[in-house]
């Protein structure tokens, strides 16, 4: 991974043109390969979670409830755009501070709860305000208008980016000070530095990629694997890609449908903009799922 993003970086650098172009790919690469198919699994998931046994009913149960999420929050997106990309910041800010906790951070500190938050609120802040020329107009896009409030954003990014990164490492600091780690102290820090570089020195669609690929989704992917073997299933990576490909497909399917309906309706065609609005439309079910996982493990 250190290796991957020292490239990254140095890449940005030295071709930025080229890394522009690439970046839109990387992003849908990074989804699609490996960020989807870490919720693809959720079902499995909740076999064992909630002792799903092989009835019609069981099953039925679980995808109309996680179907029903995934509705709803599909139907807030179209009636109330504005209020989708608020909930999803929110949930995002909350699901990705709260994975990165867990392998860094022991549960029982007292200072884990607002390091997740902290660290989540980092992640986002940098991928959005980097460079706001590149992501403001993708959330323009989702919630299909330019209020005046968003637009002023656009000056005062870089104070925005400054303080979401100074809070992070302030709580770093403090954390670091108790040591109620899950991993050594230099490793600690290292990851905080190096998550840091990604996102603030290469271009956003980069940094999110990177970070939604090789930080949380192949993060979850080893939670995920040493969840199912201490509930007695023999998983290895490649299984779990077996497990996950119905639903990865179906989320392909997904994203189809949201880019018909978006060129039917003639609200845009920003594919960027309709990947995250897809994103955000099964997170929510799957952060339920893995925070009952993490809750599970932790006893």
């Amino acid at each position: 991974m250190t290796g991957s993003v020292i490239l990254a970086v140095g890449l940005s650098f030295l071709v930025p043109e080229a890394m522009d172009w690439i970046a839109p790919w990387l992003l849908f690469f990074a989804v699609f390969v490996i960020g989807i198919p870490h919720g693809a699994v959720d079902h499995v998931v909740a076999a064992d979670l909630y002792g799903m046994r092989q009835r019609v009913t069981d099953h039925l149960l679980f995808y109309s409830s996680y179907l029903l999420v995934m509705l709803l929050v599909g139907l807030l997106w179209l009636f109330y755009p504005l209020v989708g990309m608020v909930l999803f910041l929110l949930i995002s800010v909350y699901h990705f501070g709260q994975a990165d906790m867990v392998a860094l951070v022991q549960p029982a500190s007292p200072f884990s709860a607002l390091f997740s938050w902290s660290r989540g609120l980092m992640v986002i802040t940098a991928i959005i305000f980097t460079d706001p020329y590149v992501c403001l107009p993708i959330i323009e896009a989702a919630i299909r208008m330019s209020p005046e409030w968003l637009s002023s954003l656009y000056q005062y990014s870089s104070i925005i980016l400054v303080a979401a990164v100074v809070q992070y490492y302030a709580i770093v600091l403090i954390v670091l000070s108790l040591g109620a780690l899950n991993v050594s102290r230099l490793r600690f820090l290292g990851d905080s530095l190096l998550l840091t570089a990604l996102l603030v020195l290469t271009h956003p669609l980069i940094g999110f990629a990177f970070y939604f690929a090789l930080w949380h989704s192949m993060g979850h992917v080893q939670e995920m694997i040493s969840f199912f073997r201490d509930n007695g299933r023999h998983v290895t990576i490649w299984s779990f890609y077996r497990l996950a490909l119905p639903f990865t497909l179906v989320s392909l399917f997904g994203l189809s449908v949201l880019f018909f309906v978006q060129r039917t309706y003639s609200v845009g065609n920003e594919m960027i903009s309709l990947l995250f609005i897809l994103i955000s439309v099964l997170t929510l079910p799957h952060m339920i799922i893995v925070d009952r996982m993490f809750a599970r493990k932790a006893i």
